[in-house]
């Protein structure tokens, strides 16, 4: 067969070489790497990398990606729990990583080691002292600034890694200078305040950081190193585009690679911009990339650039490098919505992409508090780690064990929303004849609000990949056909899966049906009849993420909310984005506050403290929450062997619930 692919994307699938000892040197075979990611099913209870673990990062491998990268930290989980141990000499803890070395690279994948010291940010606990570069107060903790002794100390915690890290056998280092950890500590002017030589201009806040570089290669010699670089903290007073240009010079003379990311620590906004939202416009990092490229060029210097920040289409991957913003490309959360990313466009299967939504449960779901005031790790964490739409991911990777069943079944799905879809699709896979009834002339459920707010374009575009996938199958679709008992009992199915989904609240509320209210989802595509004041009932995030898109059409939004934290559904860094974009599209909110009447010209609400007060409101609009359709749902209880209920008619959830309920119930038929 023709490498097609070639030809389409010459750039993205050419492959590179860095090092400068040909004996140490390694060749990418093409130019998207899989940036550092942890998987805490990865390691047991002493830090040793798992055969989880291994099969975590070979499943990327496998998947055609040039690299992974398996992160360590020092001191052993400073910033992160359950992190990777490869510095035990009495468990000779390395030992282990040579099984996902000899799995990954049989694939023709190249391993990453990610070495960093949290600094300021180091979680407190027995044997970490929190220091940084200047002594400072974070997050209600002093932080030391650092003496030469401790520079040494640490240089030598970051050779010792590596040299572990070369008796794992990693092919390449890559040192996180980025995110508000140490050595961004000392490159930041927000945290170097240091009057010495190794504070001040950008050559000396550069110059314990190159002190660690100098430290690593005496004992690691030319193996490759790459360096993860702020391109900005994204926070004022802090590195720009220009200070991060230089500073790329400097260390082009000492490292092999060098990437861009961009925001800080200090800013718990900046974790918006890290790990970017669906707000943010994709390839964000790309204007520093391009920058510090520029300035190669001009120097003469060859050392490749690399760009990460939710680069997850081929097509804008292949343009940023076609048009030498960047050198590679590195993904992660992509990676984790599909593993097979890279195979699938070698194959010509782009449509066959599961596309990252972009909402963060992979990073925050089982780790951080979504209600909550700060970023740190939740003290209750359950460390339940989902990713919305690949039921593999982390602890779900043991759902590969449910075995295949041993006869095919006649498979009826009652609704095709993404729950009734992802049913549909697992049973198919797995040898069932399956017929999925849809009342409506579409399929999609609920998810038709992400053809009108420009926010949910990745939600759009995973719902257009679910629909594509049901063409594609053997599922038999019946579009505008309700389903019955009668119905379904005259097919004698052997399983019936029932995901007929929720209906919206209507809170009992004096006045709640006038003409001027309405339910949130039926305001779209009728807008410019809602007037200029319109108040929403239900602070989710639902009743968030419509007031934001109607305030950009410019209205006056106010958002009553009975509960204590708005966007309460959302992930804790999907929730922080949707607040901000409330502030700067001036939407109103009241939180502990609950609306107890509604006029023809206003509503009246009562806070926590019994004041009331009216808000003006030409349309109210109802987000109150869903409620399971339970009469809908029970009709079908005993028109098969085996009835389930799956998605929001079982417990009204979102899309990692009802994409797990409906392969549940299918993969166990």
């Amino acid at each position: 067969m023709k490498p097609v692919y070639k030809e389409k994307y010459p750039n993205l699938f050419k492959p590179f070489t860095v090092g400068k000892d040909p004996k140490t040197a390694v060749t990418f075979k093409n130019r998207v790497l899989v940036g550092p990611m942890a998987a805490l099913v990865g390691t047991d209870g002493q830090g040793l990398l798992t055969e989880n673990g291994a099969q975590f990062y070979a499943n990327m491998a496998q998947g055609g990606y040039a690299s992974i990268c398996a992160p360590v930290e020092i001191p052993h989980n400073g910033g992160h729990a359950r992190s990777i141990v490869i510095d035990d000499e009495e468990l000779v803890s390395f030992q282990d990583v040579h099984r996902m070395q000899r799995l990954v690279h049989a694939y023709g994948c190249k391993t990453f080691v990610e070495i960093y010291h949290a600094g300021c940010c180091m979680t407190p606990g027995a044997g970490r002292e929190l220091i940084t570069a200047s002594d400072m107060m974070w997050n209600g903790h002093h932080v030391r600034g650092m003496n030469i002794e401790d520079m040494e100390n640490v240089a030598n915690m970051y050779a010792n890694a590596a040299k572990y890290a070369k008796r794992a056998g990693f092919d390449c280092i890559l040192l996180h200078f980025g995110h508000g950890w140490l050595m961004n500590n000392f490159l930041s002017p927000l945290t170097n305040k240091r009057t010495d030589e190794f504070g001040g201009s950008v050559e000396n806040r550069c110059r314990f950081p190159v002190m660690v570089i100098k430290r690593i290669r005496e004992v690691v010699g030319e193996m490759p190193i790459e360096l993860r670089l702020n391109g900005s903290d994204m926070m004022e007073g802090g590195i720009t585009i220009p200070d991060a240009v230089q500073q790329a010079l400097i260390f082009a003379n000492y490292v092999d690679m060098i990437h861009m990311t961009c925001g800080t620590r200090l800013d718990a906004m900046g974790r918006t911009m890290m790990h970017p939202t669906h707000f943010v416009e994709p390839a964000h990092n790309a204007d520093a990339s391009s920058a510090v490229k520029k300035a190669f060029k001009e120097a003469g210097i060859t050392v490749p650039v690399g760009v990460v920040g939710s680069i997850h289409s081929p097509e804008l991957a292949e343009r940023i490098i076609a048009e030498e913003k960047a050198d590679y490309i590195l993904m992660a959360r992509q990676a984790v919505a599909d593993p097979e990313w890279v195979n699938k466009i070698r194959e010509g299967r782009e449509d066959d992409i599961r596309p990252c939504l972009r909402c963060d449960l992979c990073l925050d779901s089982g780790r951080r508090g979504a209600l909550s005031k700060n970023v740190t790790y939740d003290t209750g964490a359950t460390y339940d780690c989902y990713c919305a739409i690949n039921v593999y991911y982390n602890q779900g990777d043991i759902k590969k064990k449910i075995p295949m069943p041993t006869k095919s079944k006649r498979v009826a799905i009652v609704g095709g929303g993404i729950a009734g879809m992802q049913a549909a699709l697992t049973a198919s896979e797995r040898g069932h004849e399956v017929t999925l009834y849809e009342q409506s002339g579409k399929l999609g459920g609920q998810l038709f609000f992400s053809d009108y707010i420009w926010f949910k374009k990745e939600i759009k575009s995973y719902l257009a990949y679910m629909v594509r996938q049901i063409v594609k199958s053997n599922v038999r679709v019946l579009l505008n056909t309700k389903a019955t008992p009668e119905l379904l009992e005259l097919n004698d199915y052997d399983s019936v899966i029932v995901a007929v989904g929720a209906k919206p609240i209507i809170p009992p509320i004096p006045g709640v049906h006038k003409k001027n209210v309405m339910v949130a989802w039926d305001c779209f595509g009728k807008e410019d009849t809602l007037g200029h004041n319109v108040v929403i009932i239900g602070g989710g995030l639902v009743g968030c993420e419509l007031s934001i898109y109607l305030a950009e059409k410019g209205m006056a939004l106010t958002v009553v909310e009975m509960g204590d934290f708005l966007a309460s559904t959302g992930q804790l860094t999907e929730r922080m984005d949707t607040m901000r974009h409330m502030d700067d599209n001036g939407v109103q909110s009241f939180t502990n506050t609950k609306c107890i009447e509604i006029k023809d010209d206003c509503v009246v609400v009562e806070d926590e403290n019994r004041q009331q007060r009216n808000i003006k409101a030409d349309t109210v609009l109802l987000a109150a929450g869903m409620q399971s359709l339970l009469k809908e749902r029970d009709m079908f209880a005993n028109v098969a062997f085996d009835v389930v209920c799956i998605g929001d008619c079982a417990k009204v959830g979102d899309i990692c619930t009802a994409v797990n309920s409906g392969f549940d119930a299918a993969a166990t038929l």
